[in-house]
């Protein structure tokens, strides 16, 4: 039996500096590739992956990527998890194997370093390190499965910023890991769901009914059956999702209709539907889209993934990005439409929940249809009347201006409403560029705009 070393090389296209040992696995930042046959240089150097495996007399060296592979793809797992940049076997530059002590000489003062764009991440390294070196080999195990099913959805995220290529597929991978963790986290879901039930059919006998002892017992063992049956099957994956999201904190109100929203994207990925659409809008893609109306942007679904196996793991990693992106998220419609019955604010006294509503909120879901163009009318009366030259409400309401521009008879709102949308050329803040792009942008939603034509037409707005 020989002890052999197996090493491969990533090129990194940032400052990265990455120093750390694994089991049987060095990792570190070199500036060049010690081979001959490889002369080509990259500014910010490469990783250098060192991965220890054995060979039987009769094998080969040539045999090596059978060997390490599993171990490889855990490092290109871990390292792609603590940099939030995908690292995959096609990245790799070429390897070289040997037989000596190559790992025993690269531990030898090889300290813990993790340095990205000049900030220190160490601290998080070692958390994140100390955690993995801790766990069963089975929890090692599911950890990895997840670190892979979110490199690889990284990955199609990254390729899809140009080209738009696996969108759809992006999405469900991400989604994967969510549900993997609910799966996880089911047996002690449906244990408190027994629980609950047990608890309601004893209250309910023994209250209610006035049953004692042994008719008590019995009476309980029969509603226990039945109510389980009728229950436990409501248990869904939205369910088991949201159930571990409540466990590690991660759950309110905007969380639960993010996962709803999502689950209904899965389920256009997942499952067979017609994709055809007589319509199309920038920017333009190169296969008709399974998902046509994302939430959020595949960054905001990166950074909850992320979180949660942080959050599973017991590691502060993504905090900070977590707490930016849930500082953006919008209330569901039922929330929104509350808040649209209600005596409205000046824009300086709304609270966090409020401004999100204010700022996207009302616009994303009269967009989305879910309640009458009618029913904001007070709403954009009251805010166009302060905040008609902010830049920043007129770009987030700019689709729900143009719908009730179209809706609305009314004719000094109306006004108003035209001069909002003429703000919004005149101040550059039109989110989609071109108001012909915008027109695309809500024809494709199927909201007509004849006034909006005949604004751009007569160059009123561009």
């Amino acid at each position: 039996m020989n002890n052999c070393v197996s090493q491969k090389y990533l090129a990194l296209n940032r400052k990265i500096d990455l120093n750390f040992t694994f089991e049987q696995c060095a990792v570190q930042t070199v500036q060049s590739i010690p081979t001959i046959q490889n002369k080509e240089s990259f500014e910010f150097g490469y990783l250098q992956l060192s991965i220890e495996f054995e060979l039987k007399d009769y094998e080969s060296l040539i045999d090596a990527p059978i060997f390490v592979r599993p171990k490889y793809l855990n490092l290109l797992g871990i390292i792609s998890f603590l940099v939030s940049e995908p690292f995959t076997v096609f990245d790799t530059a070429p390897f070289s194997s040997d037989t000596d002590n190559i790992l025993d000489r690269l531990k030898v003062g090889l300290q813990n370093r993790l340095i990205i764009d000049d900030v220190d991440l160490t601290d998080n390294l070692n958390e994140f390190l100390d955690k993995l070196e801790n766990l069963e080999k089975e929890e090692k195990s599911l950890l990895f499965s997840l670190l892979d099913r979110w490199r690889k959805a990284r990955h199609m995220e990254k390729e899809s910023e140009k080209r738009f290529l696996y969108e759809d597929e992006a999405t469900l991978s991400y989604f994967h890991v969510l549900e993997l963790l609910g799966n996880v986290y089911s047996e002690d879901l449906l244990i408190k769901a027994k629980d609950l039930i047990k608890d309601f059919s004893n209250a309910f006998n023994s209250s209610i009914l006035s049953l004692h002892v042994n008719a008590l017992e019995n009476e309980n063992n029969a509603k226990i059956k039945l109510l389980e049956g009728i229950l436990i099957k409501d248990i869904s994956v939205t369910s088991k999702i949201l159930f571990f999201l409540k466990h590690f904190k991660l759950y309110d109100n905007r969380i639960a209709f993010w996962i709803r929203n999502l689950v209904e994207a899965r389920n256009s990925v997942a499952h067979v539907r017609r994709v055809h659409y007589e319509k199309a809008i920038f920017p333009v893609k190169p296969f008709f889209p399974l998902i046509s109306n994302n939430l959020y942007a595949l960054g905001f679904l990166r950074i909850l993934t992320a979180k949660a196996i942080s959050s599973h793991i017991g590691i502060s990693l993504y905090t900070t990005e977590w707490n930016e992106i849930k500082a953006c998220l919008i209330d569901d419609n039922f929330a929104t439409k509350a808040f649209l019955q209600k005596k409205f604010k000046d824009k300086e006294d709304l609270n966090e929940d409020e401004e999100r509503i204010v700022f996207g909120g009302v616009n994303y879901h009269l967009l989305a249809k879910k309640f009458k163009p009618e029913l904001s009318i007070g709403f954009y009366k009251f805010y166009l009347d302060t905040e008609a030259e902010n830049e920043i409400f007129l770009a987030y309401n700019a689709e729900a201006l143009v719908i009730l521009f179209e809706t609305i008879r009314e004719q000094n709102f109306e006004e108003a409403l035209k001069s909002a949308i003429i703000n919004i050329h005149r101040l550059d803040c039109n989110p989609h560029g071109r108001f012909r792009d915008l027109r695309y942008f809500l024809d494709f939603h199927n909201f007509k705009s004849p006034k909006l034509e005949i604004l751009i037409a007569n160059e009123v707005v561009r």
